[in-house]
């Protein structure tokens, strides 16, 4: 734990060394549970709608990459909580999003089975990570990452 505690540390100093991570870091946990909460809604409306309506929700979330910027929102908001104070809540996003991943739970595959694995996995190690000493002591004040 010592170890990660030092990579998040100094991957904390590399990414404030960017002007947009100032910019960008008072919306971390809206980018990432909004990134989730867009993706459900994307599986939640495949799942209750009619085949019929499958035109004008490939319009919204492909034709519009609304899908597509969700994804990449998720991904730029896991990484900027995981290097802010923030970070106990980034193991519940990745449960969420094996959730995501599997939701219709019509058609899981075995991809789909071992990417969802691999988020439990990641969240239950962060998990661990948080629950311990070192996160108060890698983290400094959530100020620092607000400044411009």
């Amino acid at each position: 734990m010592q170890q990660f505690a030092v990579v998040l540390n100094e991957t904390r100093k590399w990414f404030n060394s960017f002007k947009w991570f100032g910019v960008l870091a008072p919306f971390e946990l809206h980018l990432l549970f909004g990134a989730l909460g867009i993706q459900f809604l994307h599986g939640l409306l495949r799942a209750i709608l009619p085949i019929s309506s499958y035109h004008s929700l490939n319009i919204i979330f492909y034709t519009i990459p609304l899908l597509v910027i969700a994804h990449y929102a998720f991904w730029i908001g896991a990484w900027m909580t995981l290097v802010s104070s923030n970070v106990k809540y980034l193991p519940y996003a990745l449960w969420i999003n094996a959730f995501v991943i599997l939701f219709p739970f019509t058609n899981i595959g075995l991809g789909g089975l071992v990417n969802a694995l691999m988020y439990v996995g990641f969240g239950y190690a962060l998990f661990r990570y948080s629950a311990s000493t070192y996160v108060n002591i890698s983290h400094h004040s959530g100020q620092e990452t607000n400044k411009f």
